[in-house]
């Protein structure tokens, strides 16, 4: 299951440098630094769920308020850093627009990833 979540970091990081070197090859600088700014934001998403993933399996016991503790720290984590990230793209003053399409790309990348994943277990 590791390698998996790796493999899924590596596909969704492929889709985001791919995305935003298109765009810069075909002349759209801006449009690529605030897609791909986006897109970052949506990949220390993911990498924060996998590195809660990890520690989560460090743990053994199966208690099921443990489990609710965890779930909602992990929660927590990933929104806090959702609106870090999502504030320094905007005093950077990256165009709102060009950041979501390049956050949902990193998240359409995510799901690709898992299916991906998912046929080679």
């Amino acid at each position: 299951m590791t390698a998996s979540f790796a493999l899924g970091l590596v596909i969704q990081s492929g889709i985001v440098l791919a995305g935003a070197s298109v765009l810069a090859l075909l002349g759209h600088g801006t449009l690529a630094m605030g897609w791909f700014v986006g897109a970052l934001i949506a990949l220390g998403n993911s990498a924060l769920l996998v590195w809660r993933w990890h520690q989560g399996r460090r743990v053994i016991t199966s208690d099921p308020g443990r489990h609710m503790r965890f779930f909602y720290r992990s929660m927590i984590e990933r929104y806090v850093g959702l609106v870090v990230l999502l504030g320094g793209a905007l005093w950077l003053q990256i165009d709102a627009p060009t950041l979501l399409a390049g956050f949902i790309t990193g998240q359409i990348g995510w799901l690709l990833a898992a299916l991906i994943w998912r046929n080679k277990a």
